[in-house]
């Protein structure tokens, strides 16, 4: 009995022990359920990873055929899915590699290594063309160590190649416009160089780059102008103005100054922000630029010096002129009642015209050195003006500097005859017709027709008596170079913004040489031997350029411009050549159309319309 309850005792425990074998069971496969669903899920993320992926993601095996491949592979290779790729890819080295070597290169690398990255190849697409691979890939061994299959990424990086075979074939190009260029260059990053070009290497004579790479840039700089290109350096570095164009000293290698002119800009140099630096040797500009400043300087104290002598020997001449036009008139006074002055009559009226003649070039001379002496005031100040705006744009000038200034300009404005301050508004039309008129009166003994056009209404800012020096001064000039039959337009026309006078004559033109000294002063379009004092508005009076020097003056001061166009007359082509002054006498026309054609002069004034003009007085 004892032995059967035992036995039931023992049944028991083993059913227990199965029902616990049986829980653990339960509990087991609930776990391989849990493993198998998360296997699952894994399995799906990665599926969608490797679908999805932007690189192509392969497996192939050692004889060279695809074992998998993603849709991404697929269109690397420009088929139509991954399966089409497996099916039509047999051998991959002979169908896909360009150069077949390629694939053993990549094999003996992973051998070597086991894995490479960015393997760049060229391989053909479905349709025959050639495009540029980029494989990360690894060998999967067994555990014996040998290779089961190669696995990896793949990129199409055919448009980064193009990229970059552009940028060298253009980099390579610049190379070498840089390398052959006339002047130095130099590619600096912050105060050390980085490069420079042949040309720099000759022109401050080194032997070779590497003694000028990654030294200061203020090795070519003489001592005299370390301030001055460091300081330009550093403002540039800080982002603020520097000049775009400037020049130093600079200094050779050998010991020898030159002088550089310099420009530089900002580029990107192999990634990084750097200056590219262009410099000229003006050595010779500079050497030439002294040897003019000095040249000037002499020529300068030369015209002083003939001004000053030609000043006082016009004042000097007065007294003793004055001396014997006092004794001619007390001779003829004494002798003109009796029977001797019928003989030295003719004397008598000889010395009184040629006196006259020479006070009137001593008033002239007086006028030219007055308006010289303005037009060198007018210029003074322009340079004083723009001085001031320099020194104003570096710091603020100080009030006392401020007050110097001002006598100081006040002082050079002493010279000014005229100013604006009787400027008034003036209807040009009708103001150069009543001029018209009156010359026409005062050279009725001229056959001459002088004729008027233009609009009205033609406003100007003007002094009247400014214009009228130009306006009679312009129409003389005509009359007194046109020949008897000939004939002068006036005409006042507005352009725009600009009112416009012309002076138009018929008359012997100027010469190629004499159109450079026309405004000069003391200058007439003849010989001098040619020259003979005649009564205002004669043929051939001429002048000795004076109206004409006031002109230009008043141009300077006043903001209208003056010019001319001027065509000799083809029959007298020097000023050798003589016109007999009438158009019924010259052998080589017929009428007066034929003289008009020939030659002739036009000198053209413009002025600003109805607006004060700008002149150094209200500067």
């Amino acid at each position: 009995m004892a032995a059967e309850e035992k036995t039931r005792e023992e049944l028991l425990r083993e059913i227990e022990s199965l029902n616990e074998r049986v829980s653990e069971l339960e509990v087991s496969r609930s776990e391989l359920l849990q493993a198998e669903a998360a296997l699952r899920k894994a399995e799906e993320k990665y599926r969608t990873i490797f679908e999805d992926a932007i690189e192509g993601i392969f497996q192939t095996s050692t004889d060279g055929r695809f074992l998998s491949a993603n849709p991404s592979m697929a269109r690397v290779h420009g088929y139509d899915s991954p399966q089409e790729l497996i099916d039509s890819v047999t051998d991959i080295s002979s169908q896909l590699y360009v150069n077949p070597a390629d694939r053993e290169r990549m094999i003996n690398g992973l051998n070597e290594h086991g894995s490479l990255q960015n393997f760049e190849v060229q391989m053909y697409s479905k349709d025959g063309g050639i495009h540029w691979i980029s494989m990360n890939i690894r060998a999967v061994c067994d555990r014996n160590g040998r290779v089961r299959y190669y696995e990896g990424t793949m990129l199409d990086v055919t448009e980064r190649k193009k990229t970059e075979a552009a940028l060298l074939e253009s980099e390579e190009r610049y190379r070498t416009a840089i390398e052959h260029s006339n002047d130095a260059v130099a590619i600096s990053h912050g105060t050390v160089n980085q490069y420079v070009n042949t040309r720099f290497i000759e022109m401050f004579e080194y032997d070779s780059p590497e003694e000028v790479i990654g030294k200061s840039i203020l090795l070519i700089v003489h001592p005299d102008d370390y301030s001055k290109v460091s300081g330009i350096n550093q403002r540039r570095q800080h982002g603020e103005p520097v000049p775009a164009r400037y020049e130093f000293k600079g200094i050779t290698k050998n010991g020898r100054i030159i002088y550089i002119e310099v420009s530089a800009t900002s580029i990107t140099y192999r990634n990084v922000p750097v200056y590219l630096v262009y410099l000229r040797d003006v050595t010779e500009r500079k050497m030439a630029e002294e040897a003019m400043i000095q040249s000037r300087n002499a020529l300068e104290g030369l015209n002083r010096a003939k001004t000053k002598a030609v000043n006082h020997i016009s004042h000097e001449l007065k007294t003793p002129l004055a001396v014997i036009k006092g004794n001619v008139k007390i001779i003829k006074r004494k002798l003109e009642h009796t029977p001797q002055y019928a003989v030295i009559r003719e004397l008598i009226d000889s010395l009184e015209r040629n006196l006259e003649r020479l006070f009137n070039i001593s008033r002239e001379t007086d006028e030219i050195f007055r308006l010289s002496r303005e037009l060198e005031a007018v210029m003074l100040v322009g340079d004083l003006d723009r001085l001031w705006q320099s020194m104003e744009s570096l710091s603020e000038v100080p009030s006392d500097v401020r007050v110097h200034w001002n006598a100081l300009r006040e002082w050079v404005g002493q010279y000014f005859e005229a100013s604006t301050q009787f400027f008034q508004s003036i209807d040009l039309h009708t103001f150069v017709v009543s001029l018209v008129e009156r010359m026409k009166n005062e050279s009725s003994g001229r056959k001459l027709e002088i004729k008027m056009d233009g609009a009205n209404d033609l406003f100007i800012f003007m002094d009247p008596s400014v214009l009228r020096h130009i306006t009679e001064g312009l129409i003389r000039n005509a009359i007194e170079n046109t020949p008897d039959g000939g004939t002068i337009k006036v005409t006042a026309e507005q352009k725009e913004d600009r009112i416009i006078l012309h002076v138009t004559d018929s008359g012997v033109g100027i010469t190629e040489d004499n159109k450079r000294y026309l405004f000069d002063g003391l200058h007439h379009a003849k010989e001098t031997e040619l020259y003979s004092s005649r009564k205002p508005f004669e043929f051939g009076a001429g002048g000795k350029g004076l109206d004409l020097l006031r002109m230009k003056h008043y141009s300077q001061r006043f903001g209208f411009d003056i010019s001319f166009e001027s065509n000799r007359c083809i029959h007298i082509p020097t000023d050798q050549d003589t016109c007999p002054g009438e158009t019924s006498a010259c052998p080589f026309i017929r009428d007066k159309e034929d003289c008009m054609a020939s030659g002739g002069t036009t000198f053209t004034v413009t002025f600003p319309v109805g607006n004060r003009s700008v002149s150094v007085d209200e500067q």
